[in-house]
């Protein structure tokens, strides 16, 4: 079937066919922002096998094939944004060697695996140090001779997991598969954490290290324990006085920040959900975001990420996209901090506006999947949740909800002394977002590719979800993405492939594991057992 535009076209309902995509041959969609896909052809080295002389977990065992052609091309985000979409990587060959069939994955140590790995790249000792003494040391990590200090340009992956998790087979595959990614086959730039939540606050888990080491038996797999730490809502109370609210759903971001008080050699952490699910190589993915939010131009960039990219709408071009944002706001958009009463930025002061380049070439200090809206006449239940602010509920804000994102040292130390020593904060989806924007740090919404199970051309799409002012265009009044105070709204995310709930992204993966040759996209939730 020849190609056409999706405004013109309507989307078939049948939820099969609308998790496969038309591939088309990527074009440079913002060619002033150079490169936008990471690759990688390199091999896994052998420091960095699970076993030694195990190659069932080397990059070389990977499938990759065609993508299979289909009538439909993504309704909301660029198919190309997390990696090539005309190469799709086989769930088999990146699960089925996982599974505890013939091996004993309770002797894998994964942190001394990942950290013997890592050991010559950035010329650390292989044992580099017990991870769960550094977490439990009172206050943030001194000086170690282990450390890396400055721009390392390592990276973290943080798992965010809870005492009563359950660790099936599918699960626990998913994980390995995981683990080997983004570390072992990438030369161990990326180290993967636990953080887990463990949900008893009367457990002093600093102080009574029989305690400590009682409940990590207890709440993590053996296989997983030296790449664990442990928190609970005494811990963060000790380190956050200040705040009112301590509970993981409202507050998502506090352990992260003291993780990265503890571990300082990162540059970068990217925060996870246990029910999210890649279709492609996971580091990989994760560096093609990195890559497109490095290439963007800070001109507009806040108007971009308040609002979704249609790519009917655009002949599939994120340029003409960025363009049409362009010329709708012309210099009036967000350039450097937000200004708010009693707040000291310590972001830098911008260029003069003719410098359109400002901010290619730069890393974001804020990586998010989702629009960054203003909150404010959402009807949002936590519109009105602001504490510690002298303008209150008039504080320029934004939101972006699934708390999925990358962020950077300086902009968790930032919000970590708000937190600590002025008691300013927000709920979780508002908390980065909101840091960025004040104190002038730059923050890139990813327009990744999300499918939609709902029949409707690509107008009544972004009519549905693009229909607030100018500046947050996924916002305005009760845009349905969000929970409003009223309840659940009307609208088309609960078949989503991405958003906080819903049933969508677990039938896609599904269709993924059975065979389905997918893009690289992201899948979230997925609860599957």
């Amino acid at each position: 079937m020849p190609y056409l535009p999706l405004a013109r076209r309507l989307i078939p309902g049948a939820a099969v066919a609308l998790f496969i995509f038309l591939f088309l041959t990527p074009r440079s969609f913002f060619s002033l922002r150079g490169p936008l896909i990471w690759t990688s052809t390199s091999a896994t080295a052998s420091g960095c096998q699970i076993w030694p002389g195990w190659r069932a977990s080397n990059s070389e065992q990977l499938s990759y094939e065609a993508c299979q052609d289909t009538i439909n091309s993504p309704l909301i985000g660029h198919v190309g944004v997390l990696g090539d979409p005309n190469r799709c990587l086989l769930a088999s060959s990146r699960l089925d060697q996982y599974h505890s069939l013939d091996r004993n994955w309770s002797e894998v140590r994964w942190g001394q695996v990942q950290r013997q790995c890592a050991a010559r790249e950035y010329k650390l000792s292989p044992l580099e140090y017990p991870v769960d003494r550094l977490w439990r040391l009172p206050g943030a990590s001194q000086e170690i001779e282990t450390q890396v200090h400055g721009n390392s340009g390592r990276v973290a992956i943080v798992l965010r997991a809870w005492d009563n998790y359950e660790y099936t087979e599918k699960r626990l595959a998913w994980l390995r598969a995981l683990i080997v990614e983004v570390s072992l086959q990438r030369s161990g730039r990326y180290q993967v954490f636990f953080l887990v939540n463990v949900k008893d606050p009367d457990i002093h888990l600093e102080e009574d290290g029989d305690a400590y080491e009682q409940a990590l038996i207890k709440f993590v797999p053996e296989e997983f324990r030296d790449m664990a730490v442990l928190f609970n809502e005494r811990t963060l109370k000790a380190w956050y006085p200040l705040v009112q609210e301590h509970g993981a759903q409202d507050q998502m971001y506090q352990a992260l920040q003291i993780f990265s008080q503890k571990f300082k050699q990162y540059d970068f952490i990217w925060q996870l959900e246990m029910d999210l699910r890649f279709t492609s190589h996971v580091h990989d993915t994760l560096e093609s975001a990195a890559t497109f939010a490095r290439a963007q131009s800070r001109r507009n960039l806040w108007e971009r990420n308040g609002r979704f990219y249609v790519p009917g709408l655009y002949n599939d071009s994120y340029e003409n996209f960025a363009a049409a944002v362009d010329a709708e706001i012309g210099d009036n958009g967000v350039w450097g901090p937000v200004s708010t009463s009693e707040f000291i930025s310590q972001g830098s002061q911008p260029p003069s506006r003719t410098k359109w380049n400002w901010g290619i070439g730069e890393d974001a200090d804020l990586i998010s999947f989702m629009p960054m809206i203003e909150p404010v006449g959402t009807n949002w239940i936590y519109e009105d949740v602001i504490h510690g602010f002298a303008d209150s509920t008039a504080t320029p804000r934004r939101v972006a909800i699934v708390s999925i994102t990358r962020s950077s040292r300086r902009l968790l130390q930032l919000v970590h002394e708000a937190q600590q020593g002025r008691g300013q904060w927000l709920v979780s989806e508002a908390t980065l977002e909101t840091f960025a924007l004040l104190h002038g740090l730059k923050a890139v919404t990813v327009p990744h590719p999300i499918s939609i199970n709902k029949e409707m051309t690509a107008e009544e799409l972004d009519a549905e979800i693009n229909k607030g002012p100018s500046h947050s265009k996924a916002g305005g009044k009760t845009p349905s993405m969000l929970y409003s105070k009223d309840g659940w709204l009307p609208g088309p995310w609960w078949e989503a492939s991405y958003w906080f709930t819903g049933s969508g992204a677990e039938n896609v993966w599904k269709a993924y594991v059975e065979g389905r040759r997918l893009p690289p996209m992201l899948l979230h939730p997925v609860k599957e057992k």
